[in-house]
């Protein structure tokens, strides 16, 4: 199917805003964080009323990992989603996915934990994915004077973020806890590699060639070799994770990485559900304002987000 023309639309208009940002000296580390804050900037929109938010701050030995809590207002305690942003390990931050992640808690009804894990290149695996999994250690340790219910925890995550909420389970899975009740992973990049056909044949993504999912590999392992916890689908046993929502994209480069572990969770008797977006490219949950089809395809994640979390549809008028 060829790329939806509204997702084209969207391109053009974030192509042309941001050549006001162009590289001044390639597309350093720096560069590459500046440019995902502008991003961000071309779809930020105000928060509707009925929702709340806060900078926390999560203090860990050695370090502090910074959360933004987004949650609707309630007077009983909620479910609590933690969120792992994108950005290839190196850029991204709860500030430039707060589209996402703001709209996850008012379309949901659950308290999103937006994470600012350490990020690659200054710090590789595994320190992002251990800022995450201290991150669901610490929303449930502190579930009551944070409003949440602990029974009701899922993880999600976009692109390398997705990634991250995979890992989550593993490690939650192998350590003992916390119970997680459901992942929900967004295009993610999963650790599949070069040889699956939509890395082959999906060259001409708008917004996600080859070149940059290898760039974000190996900024993220650094001088490590990939293994079970940073490349989750190279775990020998998914068995006993939580059930899955995996929405992918259509022509995106990451696509089987999706449809390769919702197939093996399945394998290892897991509820998981493969959603490819028709028409789609990575990073199309942004250009909800621009394509019908994102916004059907975020509004059906959010659905079933809800479902998994026991949750009833918003009285609030959507966003």
């Amino acid at each position: 199917m060829p790329c939806d023309p509204e997702i084209v639309a969207f391109f053009d208009f974030v192509t042309r805003e941001m050549n006001r940002h162009a590289a001044t000296g390639g597309l350093t580390v720096e560069e590459r964080r500046w440019r995902a804050e502008q991003y961000a900037k071309l779809t930020a929109e105000p928060h509707p009323p009925e929702l709340e938010s806060s900078q926390m701050y999560i203090a860990l030995p050695g370090r502090e990992v910074p959360v933004l809590v987004h949650r609707p207002r309630s007077t009983e305690p909620l479910p609590a989603i933690l969120f792992f942003h994108g950005g290839s390990y190196v850029a991204g931050s709860p500030q430039s996915h707060d589209f996402i992640s703001a709209s996850i808690a008012h379309n949901t009804g659950a308290i999103v934990i937006s994470v600012h894990y350490r990020r690659a290149p200054e710090n590789p695996y595994p320190a992002p994915t251990e800022d995450c999994y201290a991150a669901l250690c610490w929303a449930v340790a502190q579930a009551e004077r944070l409003g949440i219910d602990a029974t009701r925890i899922g993880v999600a995550g976009d692109s390398a973020g997705g990634s991250l909420a995979a890992v989550c389970t593993l490690l939650a899975r192998d350590r003992g806890g916390p119970a997680i009740a459901h992942q929900t992973l967004i295009y993610p990049g999963l650790g599949a590699g070069p040889e699956t056909a939509s890395f082959r044949n999906n060259t001409e993504d708008l917004f996600l060639k080859p070149a940059g999912v290898e760039f974000a590999q190996r900024a993220f392992l650094g001088d490590s070799e990939p293994d079970a916890y940073s490349s989750p689908l190279r775990h020998p046993s998914l068995a006993g994770l939580p059930p899955a929502y995996v929405l992918a994209a259509e022509l995106d480069p990451l696509h089987d990485d999706g449809l390769l572990y919702v197939d093996k969770l399945k394998a290892a008797g897991v509820q998981a559900t493969l959603r490819s977006a028709p028409g789609m490219v990575h990073g199309f949950i942004r250009a909800r304002r621009w394509s019908k089809v994102a916004q059907a395809e975020f509004e059906a994640m959010c659905a079933e987000m809800r479902q998994a979390l026991s949750l009833p549809v918003p009285q609030s008028t959507p966003w």
